[in-house]
């Protein structure tokens, strides 16, 4: 697909034609692309950062969220289709590891092709109790300062109801997306034999306190190759301790981009 052809919704910009690797890149709950913004320029020559923007935020404000894994994997796999067609990875953080490989499980049951690898960030294993609460089980102000703790929100919202009212909607539907996790169309880690022919590298914070090491490295069932990293921060390590995470993510992404070099288009 080049020139001018339309690009799909949930990209915030169109991919560029001489970029060797598509990075895609999926978003936490209650967030937005825009946590990706300063990916670009700590990545890699050659690597396309290419954020994925879930509908009802931002630049897609007035769109209808969706509330399940299983449909939005399925939206965003056939929104993004025409783009997976030449070497590309996808890298997703909290809510986004979950929506980044279920995307990835979707075009492989389609035929399509298969990523050079899934990178999976600050969350636990799909066959493990999601680590954000139920939708409804906390009122607004208890929420909040759940977000608040973990480093998903600034503390000055807090003091804000006006913006609380018009974030909090977003991020519950968010928490139903994690917690549909067994209609998404996964593999089932009990059977081997479903481990789908993919590389997956993790990614866990030393200091996270939502997501432990050991849950993360339970992504380590749904692969036929497995690496996991831990690097200094938080559930935002990305954010909290760029350095050490970038230098991690560049040394596996200079790899990728050998094969993707080597790789048919």
């Amino acid at each position: 697909m080049t020139g001018e052809a339309a690009v799909a919704r949930c990209l915030v910009r169109a991919p560029r034609e001489d970029a060797a690797l598509r990075l895609f890149c999926f978003h936490h709950a209650g967030g937005s692309a825009s946590f990706y913004g300063p990916w670009p320029s700590r990545v890699v020559p050659g690597v396309d950062v290419l954020p994925v923007q879930l509908p009802g935020r931002e630049s897609r404000l007035r769109e209808r969220r969706f509330q399940d894994a299983g449909t939005a994997a399925g939206a965003l796999a056939d929104e993004l289709a025409p783009w997976l067609d030449r070497p590309y990875a996808v890298y997703g953080h909290s809510m986004g590891a979950l929506l980044a490989f279920a995307v990835v499980a979707a075009r492989m049951r389609a035929g399509g092709r298969a990523p050079l690898a899934v990178f999976v960030g600050a969350y636990a294993a799909p066959h493990l109790t999601p680590p954000l609460p139920p939708a409804d089980l906390y009122g607004d102000a208890d929420l909040a300062r759940l977000l608040v703790d973990v480093g998903g929100l600034h503390p000055q919202f807090l003091g804000r109801a006006d913006w609380l009212r018009a974030l909090l909607p977003v991020v519950r539907d968010d928490l139903r997306i994690c917690a549909s996790h067994r209609e998404a169309g996964l593999p089932d880690p009990a059977e081997e034999g479903q481990r789908l022919p993919l590389d997956i590298r993790a990614f866990a914070g030393a200091d996270d306190a939502l997501v432990d090491a050991g849950a993360v490295h339970a992504w380590e069932r749904y692969g036929r190759a497995f690496r996991l990293t831990t690097v200094p921060g938080g559930h935002f390590f990305p954010r909290e301790a760029p350095e050490p995470f970038f230098e991690e993510l560049n040394r596996s992404l200079t790899g990728l981009l050998a094969e993707a070099r080597r790789a048919p288009v």
